[in-house]
């Protein structure tokens, strides 16, 4: 015997296909949703990545900025430092002059004359003193021209004892109190000067300051 099915298959199938098509649009839709969630965490991170980028940048150029402030200033303190060595090493260059030139002039100053007064200016010198007589005076000037040091020795001027007032500075006299005055000039001899400081160590200044240099950069 036929059977006949009187129930609404079409709006059973229907009702299938409705629900068939709500549940892919959820699903549809639940992706969309996870995808555009994805997507903002993957360039939300990206944007946080970028900032401590730039942070690291602006960091970086503020430690950079403090290194070439503090090169700046230690430019400064090594144009000091080199100017006080120079000032240092001209004075050194000076001492043996000095000494040798007093060394001389106790060489070359004869028994019967005693200096007083010996001024230097520039590579002029002035030599104030009592001799005997001028035969005296004229010895020393043969021994200043006789000298490495010396040259273009000249007297100036020869004061006589009787010609000078005359001051006791004792009971007893003294043989220098009759003694006459005198004014010699003479010049420095450049060559001398110039053999001393052959002699000085050629150590630059520049190098003299590179260990000071290089230490202040690694503080």
């Amino acid at each position: 015997m036929a059977k006949i099915n009187l129930l609404p298959w079409r709006d059973e199938l229907r009702e299938k296909r409705k629900k068939l098509f709500i549940a892919i649009s959820a699903g549809v839709a639940l992706l969309g949703v996870l995808l555009v969630a994805l997507m903002w965490f993957f360039y939300d991170q990206k944007l946080n990545d970028q900032e401590q980028a730039n942070q690291l940048i602006l960091s970086t150029n503020q430690n950079l900025d403090q290194q070439l402030k503090s090169l700046d200033g230690l430019q400064e303190k090594r144009n000091q430092i080199i100017e006080r060595m120079k000032l240092i090493q001209g004075l050194q260059s000076q001492r043996p002059i000095a000494v040798r030139l007093v060394d001389e002039l106790a060489r070359v100053t004869p028994e019967n004359i005693y200096i007083t007064r010996f001024t230097r200016s520039g590579n002029k010198f002035t030599f104030e003193g009592k001799a005997e007589s001028p035969n005296a005076v004229a010895e020393f000037l043969r021994n200043l021209e006789s000298s490495s040091w010396y040259r273009n020795a000249f007297m100036n001027s020869f004061l006589a004892g009787a010609e000078q007032p005359q001051a006791k500075t004792s009971l007893v006299p003294r043989p220098e109190e009759g003694y006459g005055t005198f004014v010699v000039t003479a010049d420095l001899d450049e060559p001398s000067i110039e053999a001393i400081a052959a002699e000085q160590p050629a150590v630059t200044t520049e190098e003299q300051v590179v260990d000071v240099s290089a230490s202040e950069v690694a503080q």
